[in-house]
């Protein structure tokens, strides 16, 4: 499918280092996937390698079927940010973009177009070295608007901003997406706003795969269900053919993992067990993030 994203069994080692392991993932048009991980996760080699930009140790990452490399038009089907450092500092913003139209075969006017969208026009003969990080995301972003892409690949793009730009951007990628169906990966550690901006999630840890999935489901998942019960001893013996999880919380209510809301509620009425609450759990996504990221625990040391 056109748009489409796929790493499949993307490897890479440095030296000693697997910095990424065996990943595979896939992201569809008309979403906005959160690409996420720990610092030292792998996010920034892997959009590295399906860019074309590093070399797999094994494994492929193609856009719409093929290698980066192999796109006709590589400028104008992929918009990618995986910095907002690369610019000649006595270079104007506008200077900047027509340098990037001709390599492009753009006109010169698509510079003026994209500044008016990222709302850099009253920047646009300013210097960049005279630029905020904020501003020098916003033009990061312009290049790679410029070929007007299908697929657009961003890494850390809320970095800088202030509230309003935060918002901005959350509104141009949700557009991006909803009303043109193409396709949006970004890598951000700012959960929060990813929370509020992406459909989907794919999540990596130490190099490898984590979890890929909508971020609804993600969430639901890890909450489980929350039951509140006078009789806690009876409520388990009814649920243990569940083979579900049961924890105390600190509010005096039981997390049950591993069983629906329906399957929960009908165990307990055929036990006759009373209950006073029984809903479907919930968590943030930086609690399940945290979650399922963590470093595994170290063995015990040596007794004593």
């Amino acid at each position: 499918m056109e748009g489409r994203i796929v790493a499949s069994g993307l490897t890479k080692v440095f030296g000693e280092v697997k910095a990424v392991d065996d990943l595979s993932f896939t992201v569809e048009p008309g979403s906005v996937t959160g690409f996420l991980g720990p610092n030292g996760a792998g996010k920034t080699t892997t959009l590295r390698m399906i860019l074309g930009l590093a070399t797999p140790t094994s494994g492929t990452g193609t856009i719409s079927g093929v290698a980066y490399a192999h796109l006709p038009v590589p400028g104008r089907t992929v918009g990618a940010v995986l910095e907002a450092t690369s610019f000649h500092p006595g270079r104007s913003a506008r200077n900047h973009l027509r340098v990037f139209c001709a390599a492009a075969g753009l006109p010169d006017k698509r510079a003026d177009e994209v500044l008016e969208w990222v709302g850099l026009t009253q920047a646009a003969r300013y210097a960049v070295h005279g630029f905020s990080l904020g501003m020098r995301q916003r033009l990061a972003l312009a290049t790679a608007l410029l070929g007007n892409p299908r697929v657009l690949l961003l890494d850390e793009p809320a970095n800088g901003l202030d509230p309003e730009g935060i918002a901005w951007l959350r509104g141009l990628l949700r557009h991006f997406a909803d009303v043109d169906g193409r396709t949006v990966l970004i890598s951000s550690h700012v959960l929060s706003e990813v929370e509020q901006t992406v459909d989907r999630v794919v999540i990596i840890a130490r190099g490898r795969f984590i979890y890929e999935g909508k971020l609804a489901d993600l969430e639901g998942a890890s909450g489980g269900v929350v039951v509140r019960t006078p009789t806690p001893d009876q409520f388990a013996t009814a649920v243990a053919s569940l083979n579900a999880r049961i924890t105390p919380r600190a509010d005096g209510s039981l997390a049950v993992v591993g069983a629906t809301p329906e399957a929960v509620g009908r165990a307990a009425w055929e036990a006759h067990v009373e209950l006073h609450e029984l809903r479907a759990g919930s968590s943030s996504l930086e609690e399940t993030f945290l979650r399922l990221t963590a470093e595994p625990a170290a063995p015990p040391g040596p007794t004593p």
